[in-house]
């Protein structure tokens, strides 16, 4: 028969997923602009270059590529919105003092908004844009490939590197489920290079435990199928973490003598509008 409360010891550290949607940029400083509220920056032209050929000094009409193409359409200004993720703690107060509450709060806010964010960006259910869905952004803004046909995987991640370069023409980012993601690696199709895990032309991926696999009008996938997107690439700014209250007391429920505590951080990710491409991939 026990004579003694169970010990109280720490239980196993919580170790981020590797590859997730993190690993593909890095923050920028939360400090380096007034990003709270909005931001909306110029992208470059989209378009692919032009070229001339030899110049014909005899008949010039003739001369391949000319005159020079100047209809191109620059992108107007593009916008971002930010979203909150927070982590949250409930215990009662008896043995738990505030300070305590919050590290619990603060612990499963670290533990879990890289998921919450991802699942934000692939769907745009906080609002946020641009997100890999389209939802809330010009329409067409997300493109499915092979008429929207399942494709093997090999001829799925040909699909988006080719979408990415003719559209984008620099390096993107494509996105999937960690349980795709594995497929791929076991057909050596992806693999962990520099900290990243990248297809074989270097082209990062995100493997993200929040992502849905879901299609661009948010349709989940047949059996056995999931889908993939790629997108130009990322930034981001994220804040620090902050509380809803400062003062003890503010987060007890005096009706039920429940203690709450609220870990918070404001994000905010964009990328340019040079088009996503998603593909659903067949897993058998």
């Amino acid at each position: 028969m026990p004579i003694a409360p169970p010990a109280v010891v720490v239980g196993a550290a919580r170790v981020p997923l590797p590859f997730g949607l993190f690993s593909t940029f890095s923050y920028r400083p939360a400090s380096a602009d007034r990003w709270e509220a909005g931001i909306s920056w110029e992208s470059i032209n989209c378009d692919p270059a032009d070229g001339i050929g030899l110049f014909d000094w005899c008949t010039p009409a003739s001369t391949v590529g000319l005159p020079k193409d100047f209809t191109h359409e620059t992108p107007g200004d593009r916008v971002a919105t930010p979203f909150t993720v927070y982590g949250n703690f409930k215990c009662s107060p008896v043995g738990y003092p505030g300070d305590m509450a919050q590290a619990r709060a603060t612990e499963h806010l670290e533990a879990r908004e890289e998921a919450r964010v991802e699942n934000a960006f692939w769907t745009g259910n906080l609002g946020n844009v641009p997100n890999l869905a389209g939802v809330g952004m010009d329409a067409g803004s997300s493109v499915e490939l092979f008429g929207g046909l399942s494709a093997k995987p090999g001829r799925a991640l040909g699909l988006l590197e080719d979408y990415n370069a003719a559209e984008y023409g620099s390096l993107g980012i494509i996105h999937m489920t960690r349980g795709v993601a594995t497929l791929l690696i076991s057909l050596h199709l992806l693999e962990p290079r520099g900290g990243r895990l990248v297809t074989q032309l270097g082209t990062p991926v995100s493997a993200g435990a929040g992502y849905p696999g879901t299609g661009v009008a948010g349709e989940a996938p047949p059996a056995n199928q999931s889908w993939a997107f790629v997108s130009p690439a990322v930034f981001g700014y994220r804040s620090e973490i902050f509380t809803s209250s400062n003062r003890p007391g503010d987060l007890l429920n005096r009706n039920t003598n429940d203690l709450y505590a609220v870990a918070e951080r404001n994000y905010l990710l964009g990328f340019d509008p040079c088009g996503v491409g998603a593909v659903l991939i067949d897993l058998t």
